[in-house]
């Protein structure tokens, strides 16, 4: 009886391990041939990382603007173009610098002696058929200042000349990146020798593990007590990398045992290599991830991957093992140790003789990379983003071609922060702030009046300490810049007299109460000093609340809100009298849109961040074509922007010309009543510049437009905006050009104590009082 029961449960047993046996193998075929419609489904389809792309605007090159030569030279061989002699054929990628007596044979152009050299190029993207007809060539005179610009076969004078668009950023989703695909053809044997000496010398030998490197790594780790050597093949590590999470399970361990092997019997040892060298992590360049051979050669030599020699070859194998502590920038003494453990790997391999091992082990470490806009540039791409989600597009996987100027945003960048700690350090007020956990923050938008293309967006201090976009998303009361829309409105008037308003129309600055709706209003100037009766350019030059007032409630509030939104404001104004005075919120891009407007002397342009986007198949899913529009009367806005270059000539802006930018410009400053909010905005015939400083938090700053944001856009434009002709506004026909003596300023009772003895102003023809 005990025999039966034995042997039923001998039965029993062997039942259930054939049983375990069988789900066992079903499971891991299940397992098998789901892993390997995994693996085949992401590899055959070539979706290894798809980055959105973007890329900054190109150098640009105007006329009278001032350039060297050979600062035009180095943005080329920093882009790896390749110099050429002037005679001869220019191929995308090439460029020529030729004397005065060359250029002129090249150009067929005779040129005066007051010319230096030219400089001529054709851009990489030029399709090699388009070269003849794409070249551009850039005149400069002796004194700097570029003369003319040709674009040719045969050449015909330009009005710009264009570099290449550089590589700004790359995202998968929100997640930022640089990576720059490679094929193995464009790899140097160098490299791919390199690590696979340190990473995986059987790699041409095993099948996609490899047991005898599993068993040293292992030997290794228990003799010296910690884990001193990894076991994986180049090919676990890549299924580690694109396929799996990094946890540390055995179910990932047996799932990249598997995917190893698959991969191996699928797709040959050089698509593995390929894609192992296209997508491996090597490094950190601020928030963006450097991924893959081709983007490392760029970030750590700024150079093409085909250009490296066996020093840095053997360097990036170096770094693939532990990109942070293998840094070259951040731990040169572990990066030239483990560089040289490489040669030792690759000598001892047979693939270099210790001679050249030795000459790449003495070669210097490449130096710290140049990063422009850094701090700051993330909060233009946050602009770029919203602006194509607005437009119903997704930004995945595109290729965009932004407006972002980086030398233009880096100077905006270092004059905001420079000019925000200089007032946390000297004012006393702001110092306390400051140690209570107050941070003053500030913007910066730049604009293209012609094209509405916005070249800079500073969003803050710095995108790594608070991502709050205030450029774009900041919600702010404008205070005084909202004058001008007060005067353009008079302008496009006529005066309860039947009159029309002029620049030297008298206006009453004394103290009122108006009362509306059951409430008194009783707007107050700066300090309580009243100036009785002044022309109207004098009024807004110094930002005279109690006339600024008067004025807009006698011609009409409504009419303020319609200009104001013609113009291309698109927040809700409500006409109440403080409106009158900025008591209302605006979005800092509708400032710069609406004053982009006034500098287009009425033509409203549409701002925008991007100049063409394309989809992965190279199609343009969209492009910013201008389309100016006249919105406001050219001669009214015309003497509006001849008011306005007071301000900073003699009025509530004056330092600007004090402290050195001299090209014609107009503006307005803007202090909210409880200095909550300093403003500048001001433009040239060619930019339009907005700056905001203030606290997130609504902290009074004790701060006016005059000394918390004049001095943001003062520095910005005296070392960008004098690279643009310093020419006057292109006044129209209909207009007349009137200047004021000091007799007659003072008549107007328009003249004080050190302001200028001539004042310039602009007419509508139609409309110059007499005895003007």
């Amino acid at each position: 009886m005990l025999r039966t029961r034995l042997k039923t449960i001998l039965v029993a047993f062997t039942i259930l391990v054939t049983l375990v046996i069988i789900c066992g193998l079903g499971i891991g075929v299940y397992s098998y041939f789901s892993l390997e419609r995994e693996l085949s489904s992401k590899l055959e389809s070539k979706k290894f990382l798809i980055p959105t792309e973007f890329y900054a605007t190109p150098p640009t090159y105007y006329p009278h603007s001032l350039i060297l030569a050979s600062d035009i030279e180095k943005q080329l061989t920093r882009q790896n173009y390749r110099r050429r002699e002037y005679d001869q054929r220019l191929l995308p990628g090439d460029y020529f610098l030729a004397s005065p007596e060359q250029c002129s044979a090249r150009l067929q152009q005779t040129l005066d002696e007051q010319q230096e050299n030219c400089i001529g190029w054709v851009t990489h993207e030029t399709p090699v058929a388009s070269a003849d007809s794409s070249i551009q060539v850039v005149v400069i005179q002796k004194d700097n200042m570029v003369s003319k610009i040709y674009r040719g076969a045969p050449f015909e004078e330009a009005s710009e000349a264009f570099g290449e668009a550089p590589l700004l950023a790359q995202y998968i989703g929100n997640e930022p990146l640089m990576q720059k695909t490679v094929s193995l053809g464009e790899v140097p044997t160098t490299c791919s020798n390199a690590i696979m000496a340190i990473e995986d010398a059987q790699f041409l030998e095993h099948g996609g593990v490899s047991i005898r490197g599993m068993g040293r790594a292992l030997l290794k780790n228990i003799t010296s007590g910690r884990k001193a050597q990894g076991g994986s093949t180049i090919t676990q590590q890549l299924v580690k990398n694109y396929f799996l999470t990094s946890e540390r399970t055995l179910k990932r361990k047996f799932n990249e045992f598997i995917m190893s092997i698959l991969l191996e019997s699928r797709f040959s040892k050089d698509q593995i290599l390929e894609t192992y060298l296209n997508i491996i992590y090597m490094g950190q360049n601020g928030a963006f991830q450097v991924r893959g051979y081709g983007s490392a050669s760029r970030y750590y030599f700024n150079k093409d991957l085909t250009d490296l020699d066996l020093s840095e070859c053997s360097l990036l194998a170096s770094i693939v093992n532990s990109p942070g502590l293998f840094n070259p920038f951040k731990r040169p003494v572990n990066a030239e140790r483990r560089r040289h453990l490489v040669l030792e790997k690759m000598t001892d391999q047979g693939f270099i003789t210790a001679a050249q091992a030795q000459e790449a082990d003495r070669k210097p470490l490449p130096g710290q990379p140049q990063s422009l806009a850094s701090e700051t540039a993330p909060y233009y791409l946050d602009a770029v983003r919203k602006q194509l989600v607005a437009q119903g597009l997704n930004p995945d996987g595109l290729k965009i071609f932004t407006a972002l100027d980086l030398e233009a945003q880096e100077l905006a960048q270092e004059s905001l922060g420079a000019h925000l700690d200089r007032l946390e350090k000297n004012n006393k007020y702001l110092a306390g702030l400051k140690a209570k956990g107050n941070n003053l923050e500030g913007i910066v938008l730049v604009g293209n009046n012609k094209s509405g293309l916005i070249s800079v967006v500073v969003g803050g201090r710095n995108y790594r300490m608070t991502q709050f976009n205030r450029a774009i998303d900041g919600h702010r009361q404008v205070g005084s810049i909202m004058k001008p829309f007060v005067y353009l409105t008079a302008l496009l008037n006529n005066n309860e007299d039947g009159q029309p308003f002029t620049p030297v129309s008298i206006l009453h600055d004394e103290k009122f109460t108006h009362k509306y709706q059951g409430q008194s209003w009783s707007p107050d100037n700066y300090g309580k000093k009243y100036f009785g009766d002044v022309p109207m350019f004098y009024a807004l030059k110094n930002s005279l609340n109690a006339s600024t007032a008067a004025l807009g409630l006698q011609v009409g509030l409504g009419n303020i809100v319609d200009v104001t939104h013609l113009a291309g404001a698109t927040s809700e104004l409500k006409a109440l009298p403080a409106m009158t005075l900025g008591a209302f919120e605006m979005y800092p891009r509708e400032v710069l849109q609406t004053y982009m407007t006034l500098a287009n002397l009425g033509n409203k342009q549409s701002i925008s961040f991007i100049r063409k986007a394309l989809n992965s198949d190279g199609q343009e899913v969209f492009v910013h074509t201008p389309h100016p529009e006249q919105v406001l009367d050219t001669a009214a806005t015309s003497s509006l922007v001849s008011m306005m270059k007071q301000t900073i000539l003699s009025g509530s802006a004056r330092s600007i010309t004090a402290n050195g930018f001299y090209n014609p410009a107009a503006g307005k400053t803007g202090t909210t009543s409880d200095n909550r909010d300093a403003w500048f905005a001001g433009f040239t015939p060619y930019l339009t510049a907005v700056v905001w400083v203030g606290y997130d938090n609504n902290t009074p700053h004790k701060l006016t437009g005059s000394n918390g944001a004049v001095p943001v856009w003062t520095q910005f434009m005296k070392k960008f905006g004098t690279r643009f002709p310093a020419e006057d506004f292109a006044w129209p026909e209909t207009t007349k050009k009137v200047e004021l003596d000091q007799s007659t300023l003072e008549r107007l009772n328009a003249f004080k104590e050190n302001d200028p003895p001539n004042v310039e102003l602009i007419f509508d023809a139609a409309k110059v009082p007499s005895g003007f």
